[in-house]
């Protein structure tokens, strides 16, 4: 008798056992697991060569892009920038915009001054100068 009653005790027990570790199993998100053909000792972050406040005036080109004010704080001039989707963004002298990545030269009282570099098919870096008068 003791020996059947622990039997079932030992079934009962086995039983919850593996529902609780199954429903764990099924509920748990296959994308929060990690791959297991890729290795963790060297992992690889993503290298991006601009500022992260610099991505969104990279995707228009220059004659897109409007001044809408610029700021002077302690000797520093700021610029505000108005994107075709009416998004403005705040750049700085060495601030890069536009698709060419045009650098920001200077920031005067009414314009902002821009160094546009370009290549030609040869490979010869033309460099032009861009006024962004204030509007």
């Amino acid at each position: 008798m003791r020996k059947l009653l622990f039997i079932f005790v030992f079934i009962f027990v086995f039983t919850c056992f593996f529902r609780q570790v199954n429903s764990f199993a099924t509920s748990y998100p296959y994308y929060l697991k990690r791959d297991p053909f890729q290795t963790f000792l060297y992992t690889q972050k993503h290298v991006t060569s601009f500022k992260a406040g610099e991505l969104p005036l990279l995707q228009y080109g220059i004659s897109s892009l409007k001044v809408v004010g610029i700021m002077n704080r302690r000797g520093r001039y700021f610029a505000m920038i108005q994107t075709p989707d009416n998004r403005s963004y705040i750049i700085t002298v060495g601030s890069l915009v536009g698709v060419n990545r045009a650098r920001v030269v200077s920031i005067s009282g009414s314009e902002v001054n821009l160094i546009e570099r370009t290549y030609n098919i040869l490979g010869q870096m033309r460099s032009t100068n861009v006024v962004m008068g204030l509007k």
